[in-house]
């Protein structure tokens, strides 16, 4: 299974036990202690990301990758983590998902529903028509 995280304006593609360990380790857990599809980035992250181990699953390039896609980020700035496996950043998905974080964070203080909606009304790829 593939985790997916978009930041401002960077993907970070995770797999395995790279994906287990940036679950575990980086991102924050809500009260229940499960980890949620939209994040708030705190400077701890950063530390953690920083701290991960290299070992069987995690290289040297996935760490890096890890740290520059969260160097992308502000304290309070809010992404995305999903399962979906992009291999284009081109596409309408890829777009799609650049958006709702870009509306998640972009001062006007709108859920990551109304982001998504926004989002969605915004991509002739993702429209809903009503019969």
């Amino acid at each position: 299974m593939s985790l997916s995280v978009f930041t401002n304006s960077q993907l970070i593609s995770l797999d395995n036990h790279a994906k287990d360990l940036f679950m575990n380790f980086v991102l924050t857990p809500n009260e229940k202690n499960q980890i949620e599809g939209v994040q708030t980035y705190e400077e701890a992250m950063m530390n953690r990301a920083i701290a991960l181990p290299i070992q069987n699953g995690l290289d040297e390039v996935t760490k890096k990758m890890i740290l520059g896609g969260l160097a992308d980020l502000e304290v309070g700035d809010r992404f995305l983590c999903n399962a979906s496996v992009i291999d284009d950043l081109q596409s309408p998905m890829a777009a799609y998902y650049f958006k709702i974080v870009k509306y998640m964070n972009d001062g006007e203080g709108l859920t990551a529903e109304q982001a998504q909606a926004k989002a969605r009304y915004e991509n002739s790829d993702f429209t809903f028509q009503t019969i």
